[in-house]
């Protein structure tokens, strides 16, 4: 199936994004979140290929999207963008499957933008006040270098979020690393940190019980940094929702074990309308 990548203009900013057709209607969004991109994705995409139609983002900010201050790059802010880049891409309706921050994203998505949303896939996401993390809150005000928002933070923070190291190979790292290895990639990254506020979500609280929309929790066993205690609180939340703990996994269960998160991410498709 034919594959493309793209760039369109969102707000005032550039997204960039990766497409995969396929022969058939349904379109499957994958959003990510801090501090990785689209290729967080990369080992999951084949098991969709050809069965949908695959949209693979760089929020703004991240990745070989625009850069922008912090007050653009909210988690409402990012949802917006979402909308606009399917709207320019004439779709009506999709699956949407966000980790981390997209996991957030898609709430915000399923709430606000209920009329665009088929299903919902939150993987080891953030929601209700679980976030930011400390870590992730360190480098607004580095003290020392660890906390500096340096490559080499990035490279820790994806160590210590995966249950086996060995699945971040060079070429992993390197993709999402790259991105803030410029001279601005410091400014740029606190940038992202400073947009987060946990209250992005808290709002939607009252809300989310009120999603009827075909719900998949994909949390990995041993995530250390929203651990599963908030999926089962989210499972609880969302009447709709199936929670899906999977062995062997830590924050980044799709570098984990990219078989097992695809296989229940298809068996989640499966199921819905």
């Amino acid at each position: 199936m034919s594959t493309s990548a793209d760039r369109k203009l969102v707000g005032n900013y550039q997204m960039f994004y990766r497409y995969w057709d396929a022969p058939c209607d349904d379109v499957v969004v994958f959003i990510h979140g801090i501090p990785t991109n689209s290729h967080l994705w990369d080992q999951v995409i084949p098991y969709l290929q050809g069965k949908y139609k695959i949209i693979a983002v760089d929020m703004i900010g991240y990745g070989k999207s625009d850069r922008a201050p912090y007050t653009e790059l909210t988690l409402p802010k990012q949802a917006e963008y979402m909308i606009q880049l399917l709207s320019q891409l004439g779709i009506e309706k999709a699956h949407f499957v966000g980790h981390d921050l997209g996991g957030g994203i898609v709430q915000i998505i399923a709430v606000h933008y209920p009329q665009h949303v088929k299903s919902l896939v939150i993987a080891d996401g953030v929601c209700f006040s679980n976030w930011p993390l400390p870590k992730v809150v360190s480098i607004r005000w580095p003290t020392a270098f660890e906390f500096e928002p340096t490559p080499l933070f990035i490279e820790r923070m994806l160590r210590e979020g995966v249950y086996n190291p060995q699945v971040l190979t060079p070429k992993i790292i390197k993709y999402f690393t790259a991105p803030f290895s410029g001279p601005d990639g410091p400014q740029q990254l606190q940038q992202a940190s400073f947009a987060l506020d946990h209250r992005q979500t808290e709002r939607l609280v009252p809300y989310l019980k009120n999603i009827q929309f075909p719900t998949t929790l994909l949390w990995g066993q041993h995530d250390r940094y929203l651990v599963p205690y908030w999926a089962q609180a989210l499972h609880q939340t969302l009447p709709s929702s199936r929670l899906k703990i999977l062995p062997k996994c830590s924050h980044y269960s799709m570098l984990d074990s990219p078989s097992l998160f695809s296989n229940e991410l298809l068996e989640h498709l499966d199921m819905a309308p």
